[in-house]
């Protein structure tokens, strides 16, 4: 049994390790369709969360439907955002972020045509007032970019918007200066609060995302504020929108240095709180984001500075007001009161327009809403991010989790394994989607799955084919020491028995028999027999009534153990209750034996608890199942230390820690017993629990102050105790070892530190 069981163990083992080894791989080079099937997981988990409300500090004035029917066909006049920004301004917005770049001169007014007039009334030398000022009046009402430009000059609230490519594709067109120019329009913008934690770090050598080209707003309008920031996005691998850089690298051509440049969402953020943004960094990359204002924010990132967006729901989680009736709000009935104090991101919403992306909650969701999301998560502190020790927690858990799995599945038959696999998996999911909902991280979702899955199928296989060859084993086996009927239950059920060598905290039980060799000696061989029977049996049944398993007999000695090959936890009692059980039926038998004429024979019992070894030893054909160990050796030496003591049953320290609530006991010595190194407080083993008489109880308690004075070295008071304990009981055989101890100390005081331990030289 101890070959099947270490072989089936050990092929289980590898199975589960093999597996776990397996998943790790993946988990660090996953194929394609493993990390398309983490996405779909996680985007599941935001419709199992369900829909959050968003905060009231931001609103999303759109350019919708209704703003295209009323004021045309887009793109728009720069004159009519001039009039959306004053009158924005003017009903208290504190922010006004444009979700949108205006990068082309407006020609709708007219004015190239106004300045070619100009131009060639110059050369013909034409100077009319009149015409001149008619010109010049044009000239000015035709320069929308201009009125716009004053707007936000005036408003002082405006971050403007670009984007960057982050590749050449479709940008051979782009001269290297009109390249230049558009990073130029954008410098001033620039972001540079990195504080690294060493001089030498330099932030460009980061994973941070780097852009190839930009496409800004027309100088005419950028030099009025020093507020701007891209709108890009970075979409997964399934179009998916997850998560944004707060900050995009940017290598200027002509100078080859690096600049980096903020998202819009956080410009907003940062103008919104009148604050600065701040980039801790060390080797590692980025450490932490924070906007550094009255009440300061940190922005949870990974190590490239990316914030994970927390997708609040479908579209609609954020007011919409149509810029409609931004443009006209006395016509419109718009109450300004839904500007006051909030950031409000300007953006297209319609689908003509095509600014829709892929969220979690919705195929077709508006980007300036995306960035509404992001300056919602990070105004309230919602945002999801990704903990920079998460990849290790998970290959750790990869390791835990098939660890667990493959010892649980190992010790259930496939019905019930697979019940465990549902609940556990059950549970992981319900951990998962916690640590989703209330810690806002990503644990990953379907690896541990799949490796629970493939784990739990593999055994089921294995296992079939390993009961086969675990019968034929049974057989081959138990035949030899225990019935057919025992060998078809334990093959029915292997598992009920623990046969396998192994190591665990039990109860060691010595017996023996006290002057048992020089009785014998006058006894025929059929009389030993005969009597050694009788007492050995009347023994064995206490023993096995109270689930002690049988060691051997070695002659008139029992050697057992308690808790193997089933285990229970309470083996230390049921030594105990075995020891004094005994002791109850030998003084039984001691009448019966002295009305036969035979010796009053009394037992030595050696009780000890501690780490054993057990199971199977011997060949192939003779097995006996056993125990070994330095605990059981313990137990031995407190039977042999009865003698010296002049008591009958001695159990250890270890073992009245565990057993002390049903016994009663008397604490006698601290002793250092032959062959060990380490001292053991040994106690009496009196009875039941309140089995003791007053007068009992109090010659313990006179013994156990005089134990307690010989261990401070207070000789004198000892003796005196021990005297008293000698008159109350003048048999007591520990008063007299310990008596005749204090008086030998008295006269030879110990010359080393007393302990108060005592060597015993024999076993």
């Amino acid at each position: 049994m101890l070959v099947l069981m270490r072989k089936k163990i050990k092929n289980e083992m590898l199975v589960g390790l093999g597996i776990t080894g397996l998943s790790l791989f993946l988990y660090y080079f996953p194929p394609a369709f493993l990390n398309d099937l983490e996405l779909l997981y996680q985007k599941a988990q935001f419709h199992w969360r369900g829909t959050e409300s968003a905060g009231t500090d931001v609103v999303i004035a759109s350019v919708d439907e209704k703003s295209l029917d009323k004021l045309g066909r887009w793109p728009w006049p720069r004159d009519v955002f001039g009039r959306i920004v004053d009158n924005l301004t003017a009903m208290g917005a504190q922010v006004i972020a444009f979700d949108m770049v205006f990068s082309e001169a407006d020609e709708s007014g007219g004015l190239p045509g106004f300045l070619t007039l100009k131009d060639k009334l110059d050369r013909q030398g034409i100077k009319e007032p009149v015409i001149r000022s008619l010109i010049d009046e044009s000239i000015l009402s035709a320069d929308h970019d201009s009125q716009f430009g004053r707007s936000i000059k005036n408003s002082r609230r405006v971050v403007l918007g670009y984007f960057f490519h982050f590749n050449s594709f479709g940008l051979d067109h782009l001269t290297r200066s009109e390249l230049d120019q558009n990073f130029q329009n954008i410098k001033p913008t620039r972001f540079r609060g990195f504080i690294k934690s060493e001089q030498s770090i330099d932030p460009a050598d980061f994973n941070i995302l780097s852009a190839y080209a930009v496409e800004s707003n027309l100088s005419v309008l950028s030099k009025h504020t020093r507020n701007a920031g891209y709108f890009s996005f970075d979409v997964e691998a399934d179009g998916t929108l997850r998560r944004q850089p707060l900050l995009v690298q940017y290598r200027d051509a002509n100078s080859g240095r690096d600049f980096f440049f903020p998202s819009l969402a956080i410009k907003a953020i940062e103008k919104f709180l009148k604050g600065t943004l701040l980039f801790k960094v060390g080797s590692a990359g980025v450490e932490k984001v924070l906007i550094d204002s009255k009440q300061p924010i940190v922005i949870p990132t990974n190590t490239e500075g990316e914030i994970m967006i927390n997708y609040l729901g479908a579209q609609g989680s954020f007011p919409y007001i149509s810029l409609a009736d931004v443009y006209a709000p006395d016509k419109e009935g718009l109450n300004p009161e839904v500007f006051k104090g909030k950031i409000v991101l300007v953006g297209a919403t319609a689908t003509a327009l095509k600014d829709i992306r892929l969220t979690p909650f919705d195929p077709v969701f508006p980007g300036v809403e995306i960035h509404a999301t992001i300056v919602d998560n990070i105004l309230r502190g919602q945002s999801l991010y990704h903990p920079a020790w998460l990849e290790f927690a998970e290959a750790g858990f990869l390791v835990f989790w098939g660890i667990v799995l493959t010892v649980l599945f190992a010790r259930t038959n496939p019905i019930l394994g697979l019940g465990l696999w549902i609940a556990l998996n059950f549970g992981y999911f319900c951990m998962v989607q916690w640590l989703f909902v209330n810690e806002r991280f990503f644990f990953f979702g379907t690896l541990p799955t799949l490796q629970s899955l493939a784990i739990l199928s593999l055994m089921i296989a294995h296992r079939f084919l390993a009961d086969q060859d675990q019968k034929k084993f049974i057989r081959g086996v138990f035949d030899q020491y225990v019935s057919p009927e025992v060998v078809d239950r334990l093959i029915a059920n292997p598992d009920n028995m623990k046969l396998g060598g192994e190591q665990k905290e039990l109860t060691s039980f010595f017996t023996d028999l006290a002057g048992f060799t020089t009785f014998s000696e006058n006894m025929t061989a059929e009389a030993q027999v005969k009597f050694l029977n009788e007492y050995l049996g009347e023994m064995t049944d206490v023993l096995l009534r109270h689930n002690g398993t049988l060691d051997k007999y070695d002659g008139d000695a029992i050697k057992a153990f308690f808790g193997a090959p089933i285990f229970f936890s309470d083996h230390a009692a049921k030594a105990c209750l075995v020891g004094i059980e005994m002791q109850n039926r030998l003084g039984e038998l001691r009448q019966k034996w002295k009305d036969e004429g035979l010796p009053e024979l009394k037992m030595r019992i050696g009780i000890n608890t501690g780490m054993i070894v057990v199971g199977n030893l011997g060949s192939k054909t003779r097995m006996s199942y056993g125990m070994n160990g330095d605990a059981v050796n313990l137990a031995a030496r407190l039977e042999g230390a009865n003698k010296f003591y002049g008591t009958w049953s001695m159990i250890s320290e270890s073992t009245y820690l565990q057993a002390k609530e049903v016994v009663e006991v008397r604490e006698m010595d601290h002793i250092l017993v032959v062959g060990r190194k380490k001292p053991v407080k040994i106690y009496e083993l009196l009875g039941l629990k309140g089995s003791l008489d007053p007068e009992m109880r109090k010659g313990v308690a006179t013994y156990e102050k005089a134990l307690e004075s010989y261990r401070c070295g207070d000789w004198n008071l000892a003796i005196k105790l021990f005297k008293e304990s000698l008159q109350m009981n003048p048999e007591d055989g520990p008063s007299k070892v310990l008596l005749t101890r204090c008086l030998e100390l008295e006269k030879t005081p110990p010359e080393e530190p007393w302990q108060g331990i005592y060597t015993l030289s024999s076993k």
